[in-house]
């Protein structure tokens, strides 16, 4: 599927040279948000689609954005189909006024085949907003479980900061 991490790059860097003339933008608030990605259980392994919601609240602090995200993930597919469940943390850096790069790290908890999993999720992204209160963010993440699972993630998602 590299036509589809190829499709989001450009749509991403599309997004982010049409926000370069907005104006500057706080990243300080309560935000949600949707996803679409893809998903493997092994590094370029098996390709399935995964959609998710996510929830948190960021603190502007200058150069600096720290905060707190949930999230619910859910991967269906021909090859393997679970649930995952994650709350964590996330810091960024400004790039510039309205674009973020930054790295999160997660509790998380994944259903596969009614088995509860629990493990660590890590994930860098970046994030841009297009207005004072919508924004994108395109995100690789790699989980490690218990029983030795793996799970790769990319998503590019859109959310409202309120």
């Amino acid at each position: 599927m590299l036509i589809n991490k190829t499709f989001a790059v450009i749509l991403f860097t599309t997004t982010i040279f049409a926000s370069a003339n907005a104006s500057a933008q706080d990243f300080t608030g309560p935000r949600v948000g949707v996803e679409l990605g893809i998903s493997d259980d092994s590094f370029l392994g098996s390709e399935e689609t995964s959609w998710g919601v996510n929830a948190g609240y960021d603190f502007d602090l200058g150069k600096l954005v720290v905060g707190g995200t949930v999230g619910y993930t859910d991967v269906f597919g021909d090859d393997f189909d679970f649930r995952e469940l994650s709350v964590g943390g996330k810091l960024g850096a400004k790039l510039t006024e309205s674009a973020l790069l930054y790295g999160t790290v997660a509790y998380s908890d994944i259903d596969v085949a009614g088995l509860s999993v629990d493990g660590a999720r890590f994930g860098v992204g970046a994030e841009v907003n297009v207005t004072p209160n919508v924004f994108v963010n395109l995100e690789t993440r790699y989980g490690t479980y218990d029983y030795d699972l793996e799970l790769y993630q990319t998503v590019i998602g859109v959310g409202y900061r309120f």
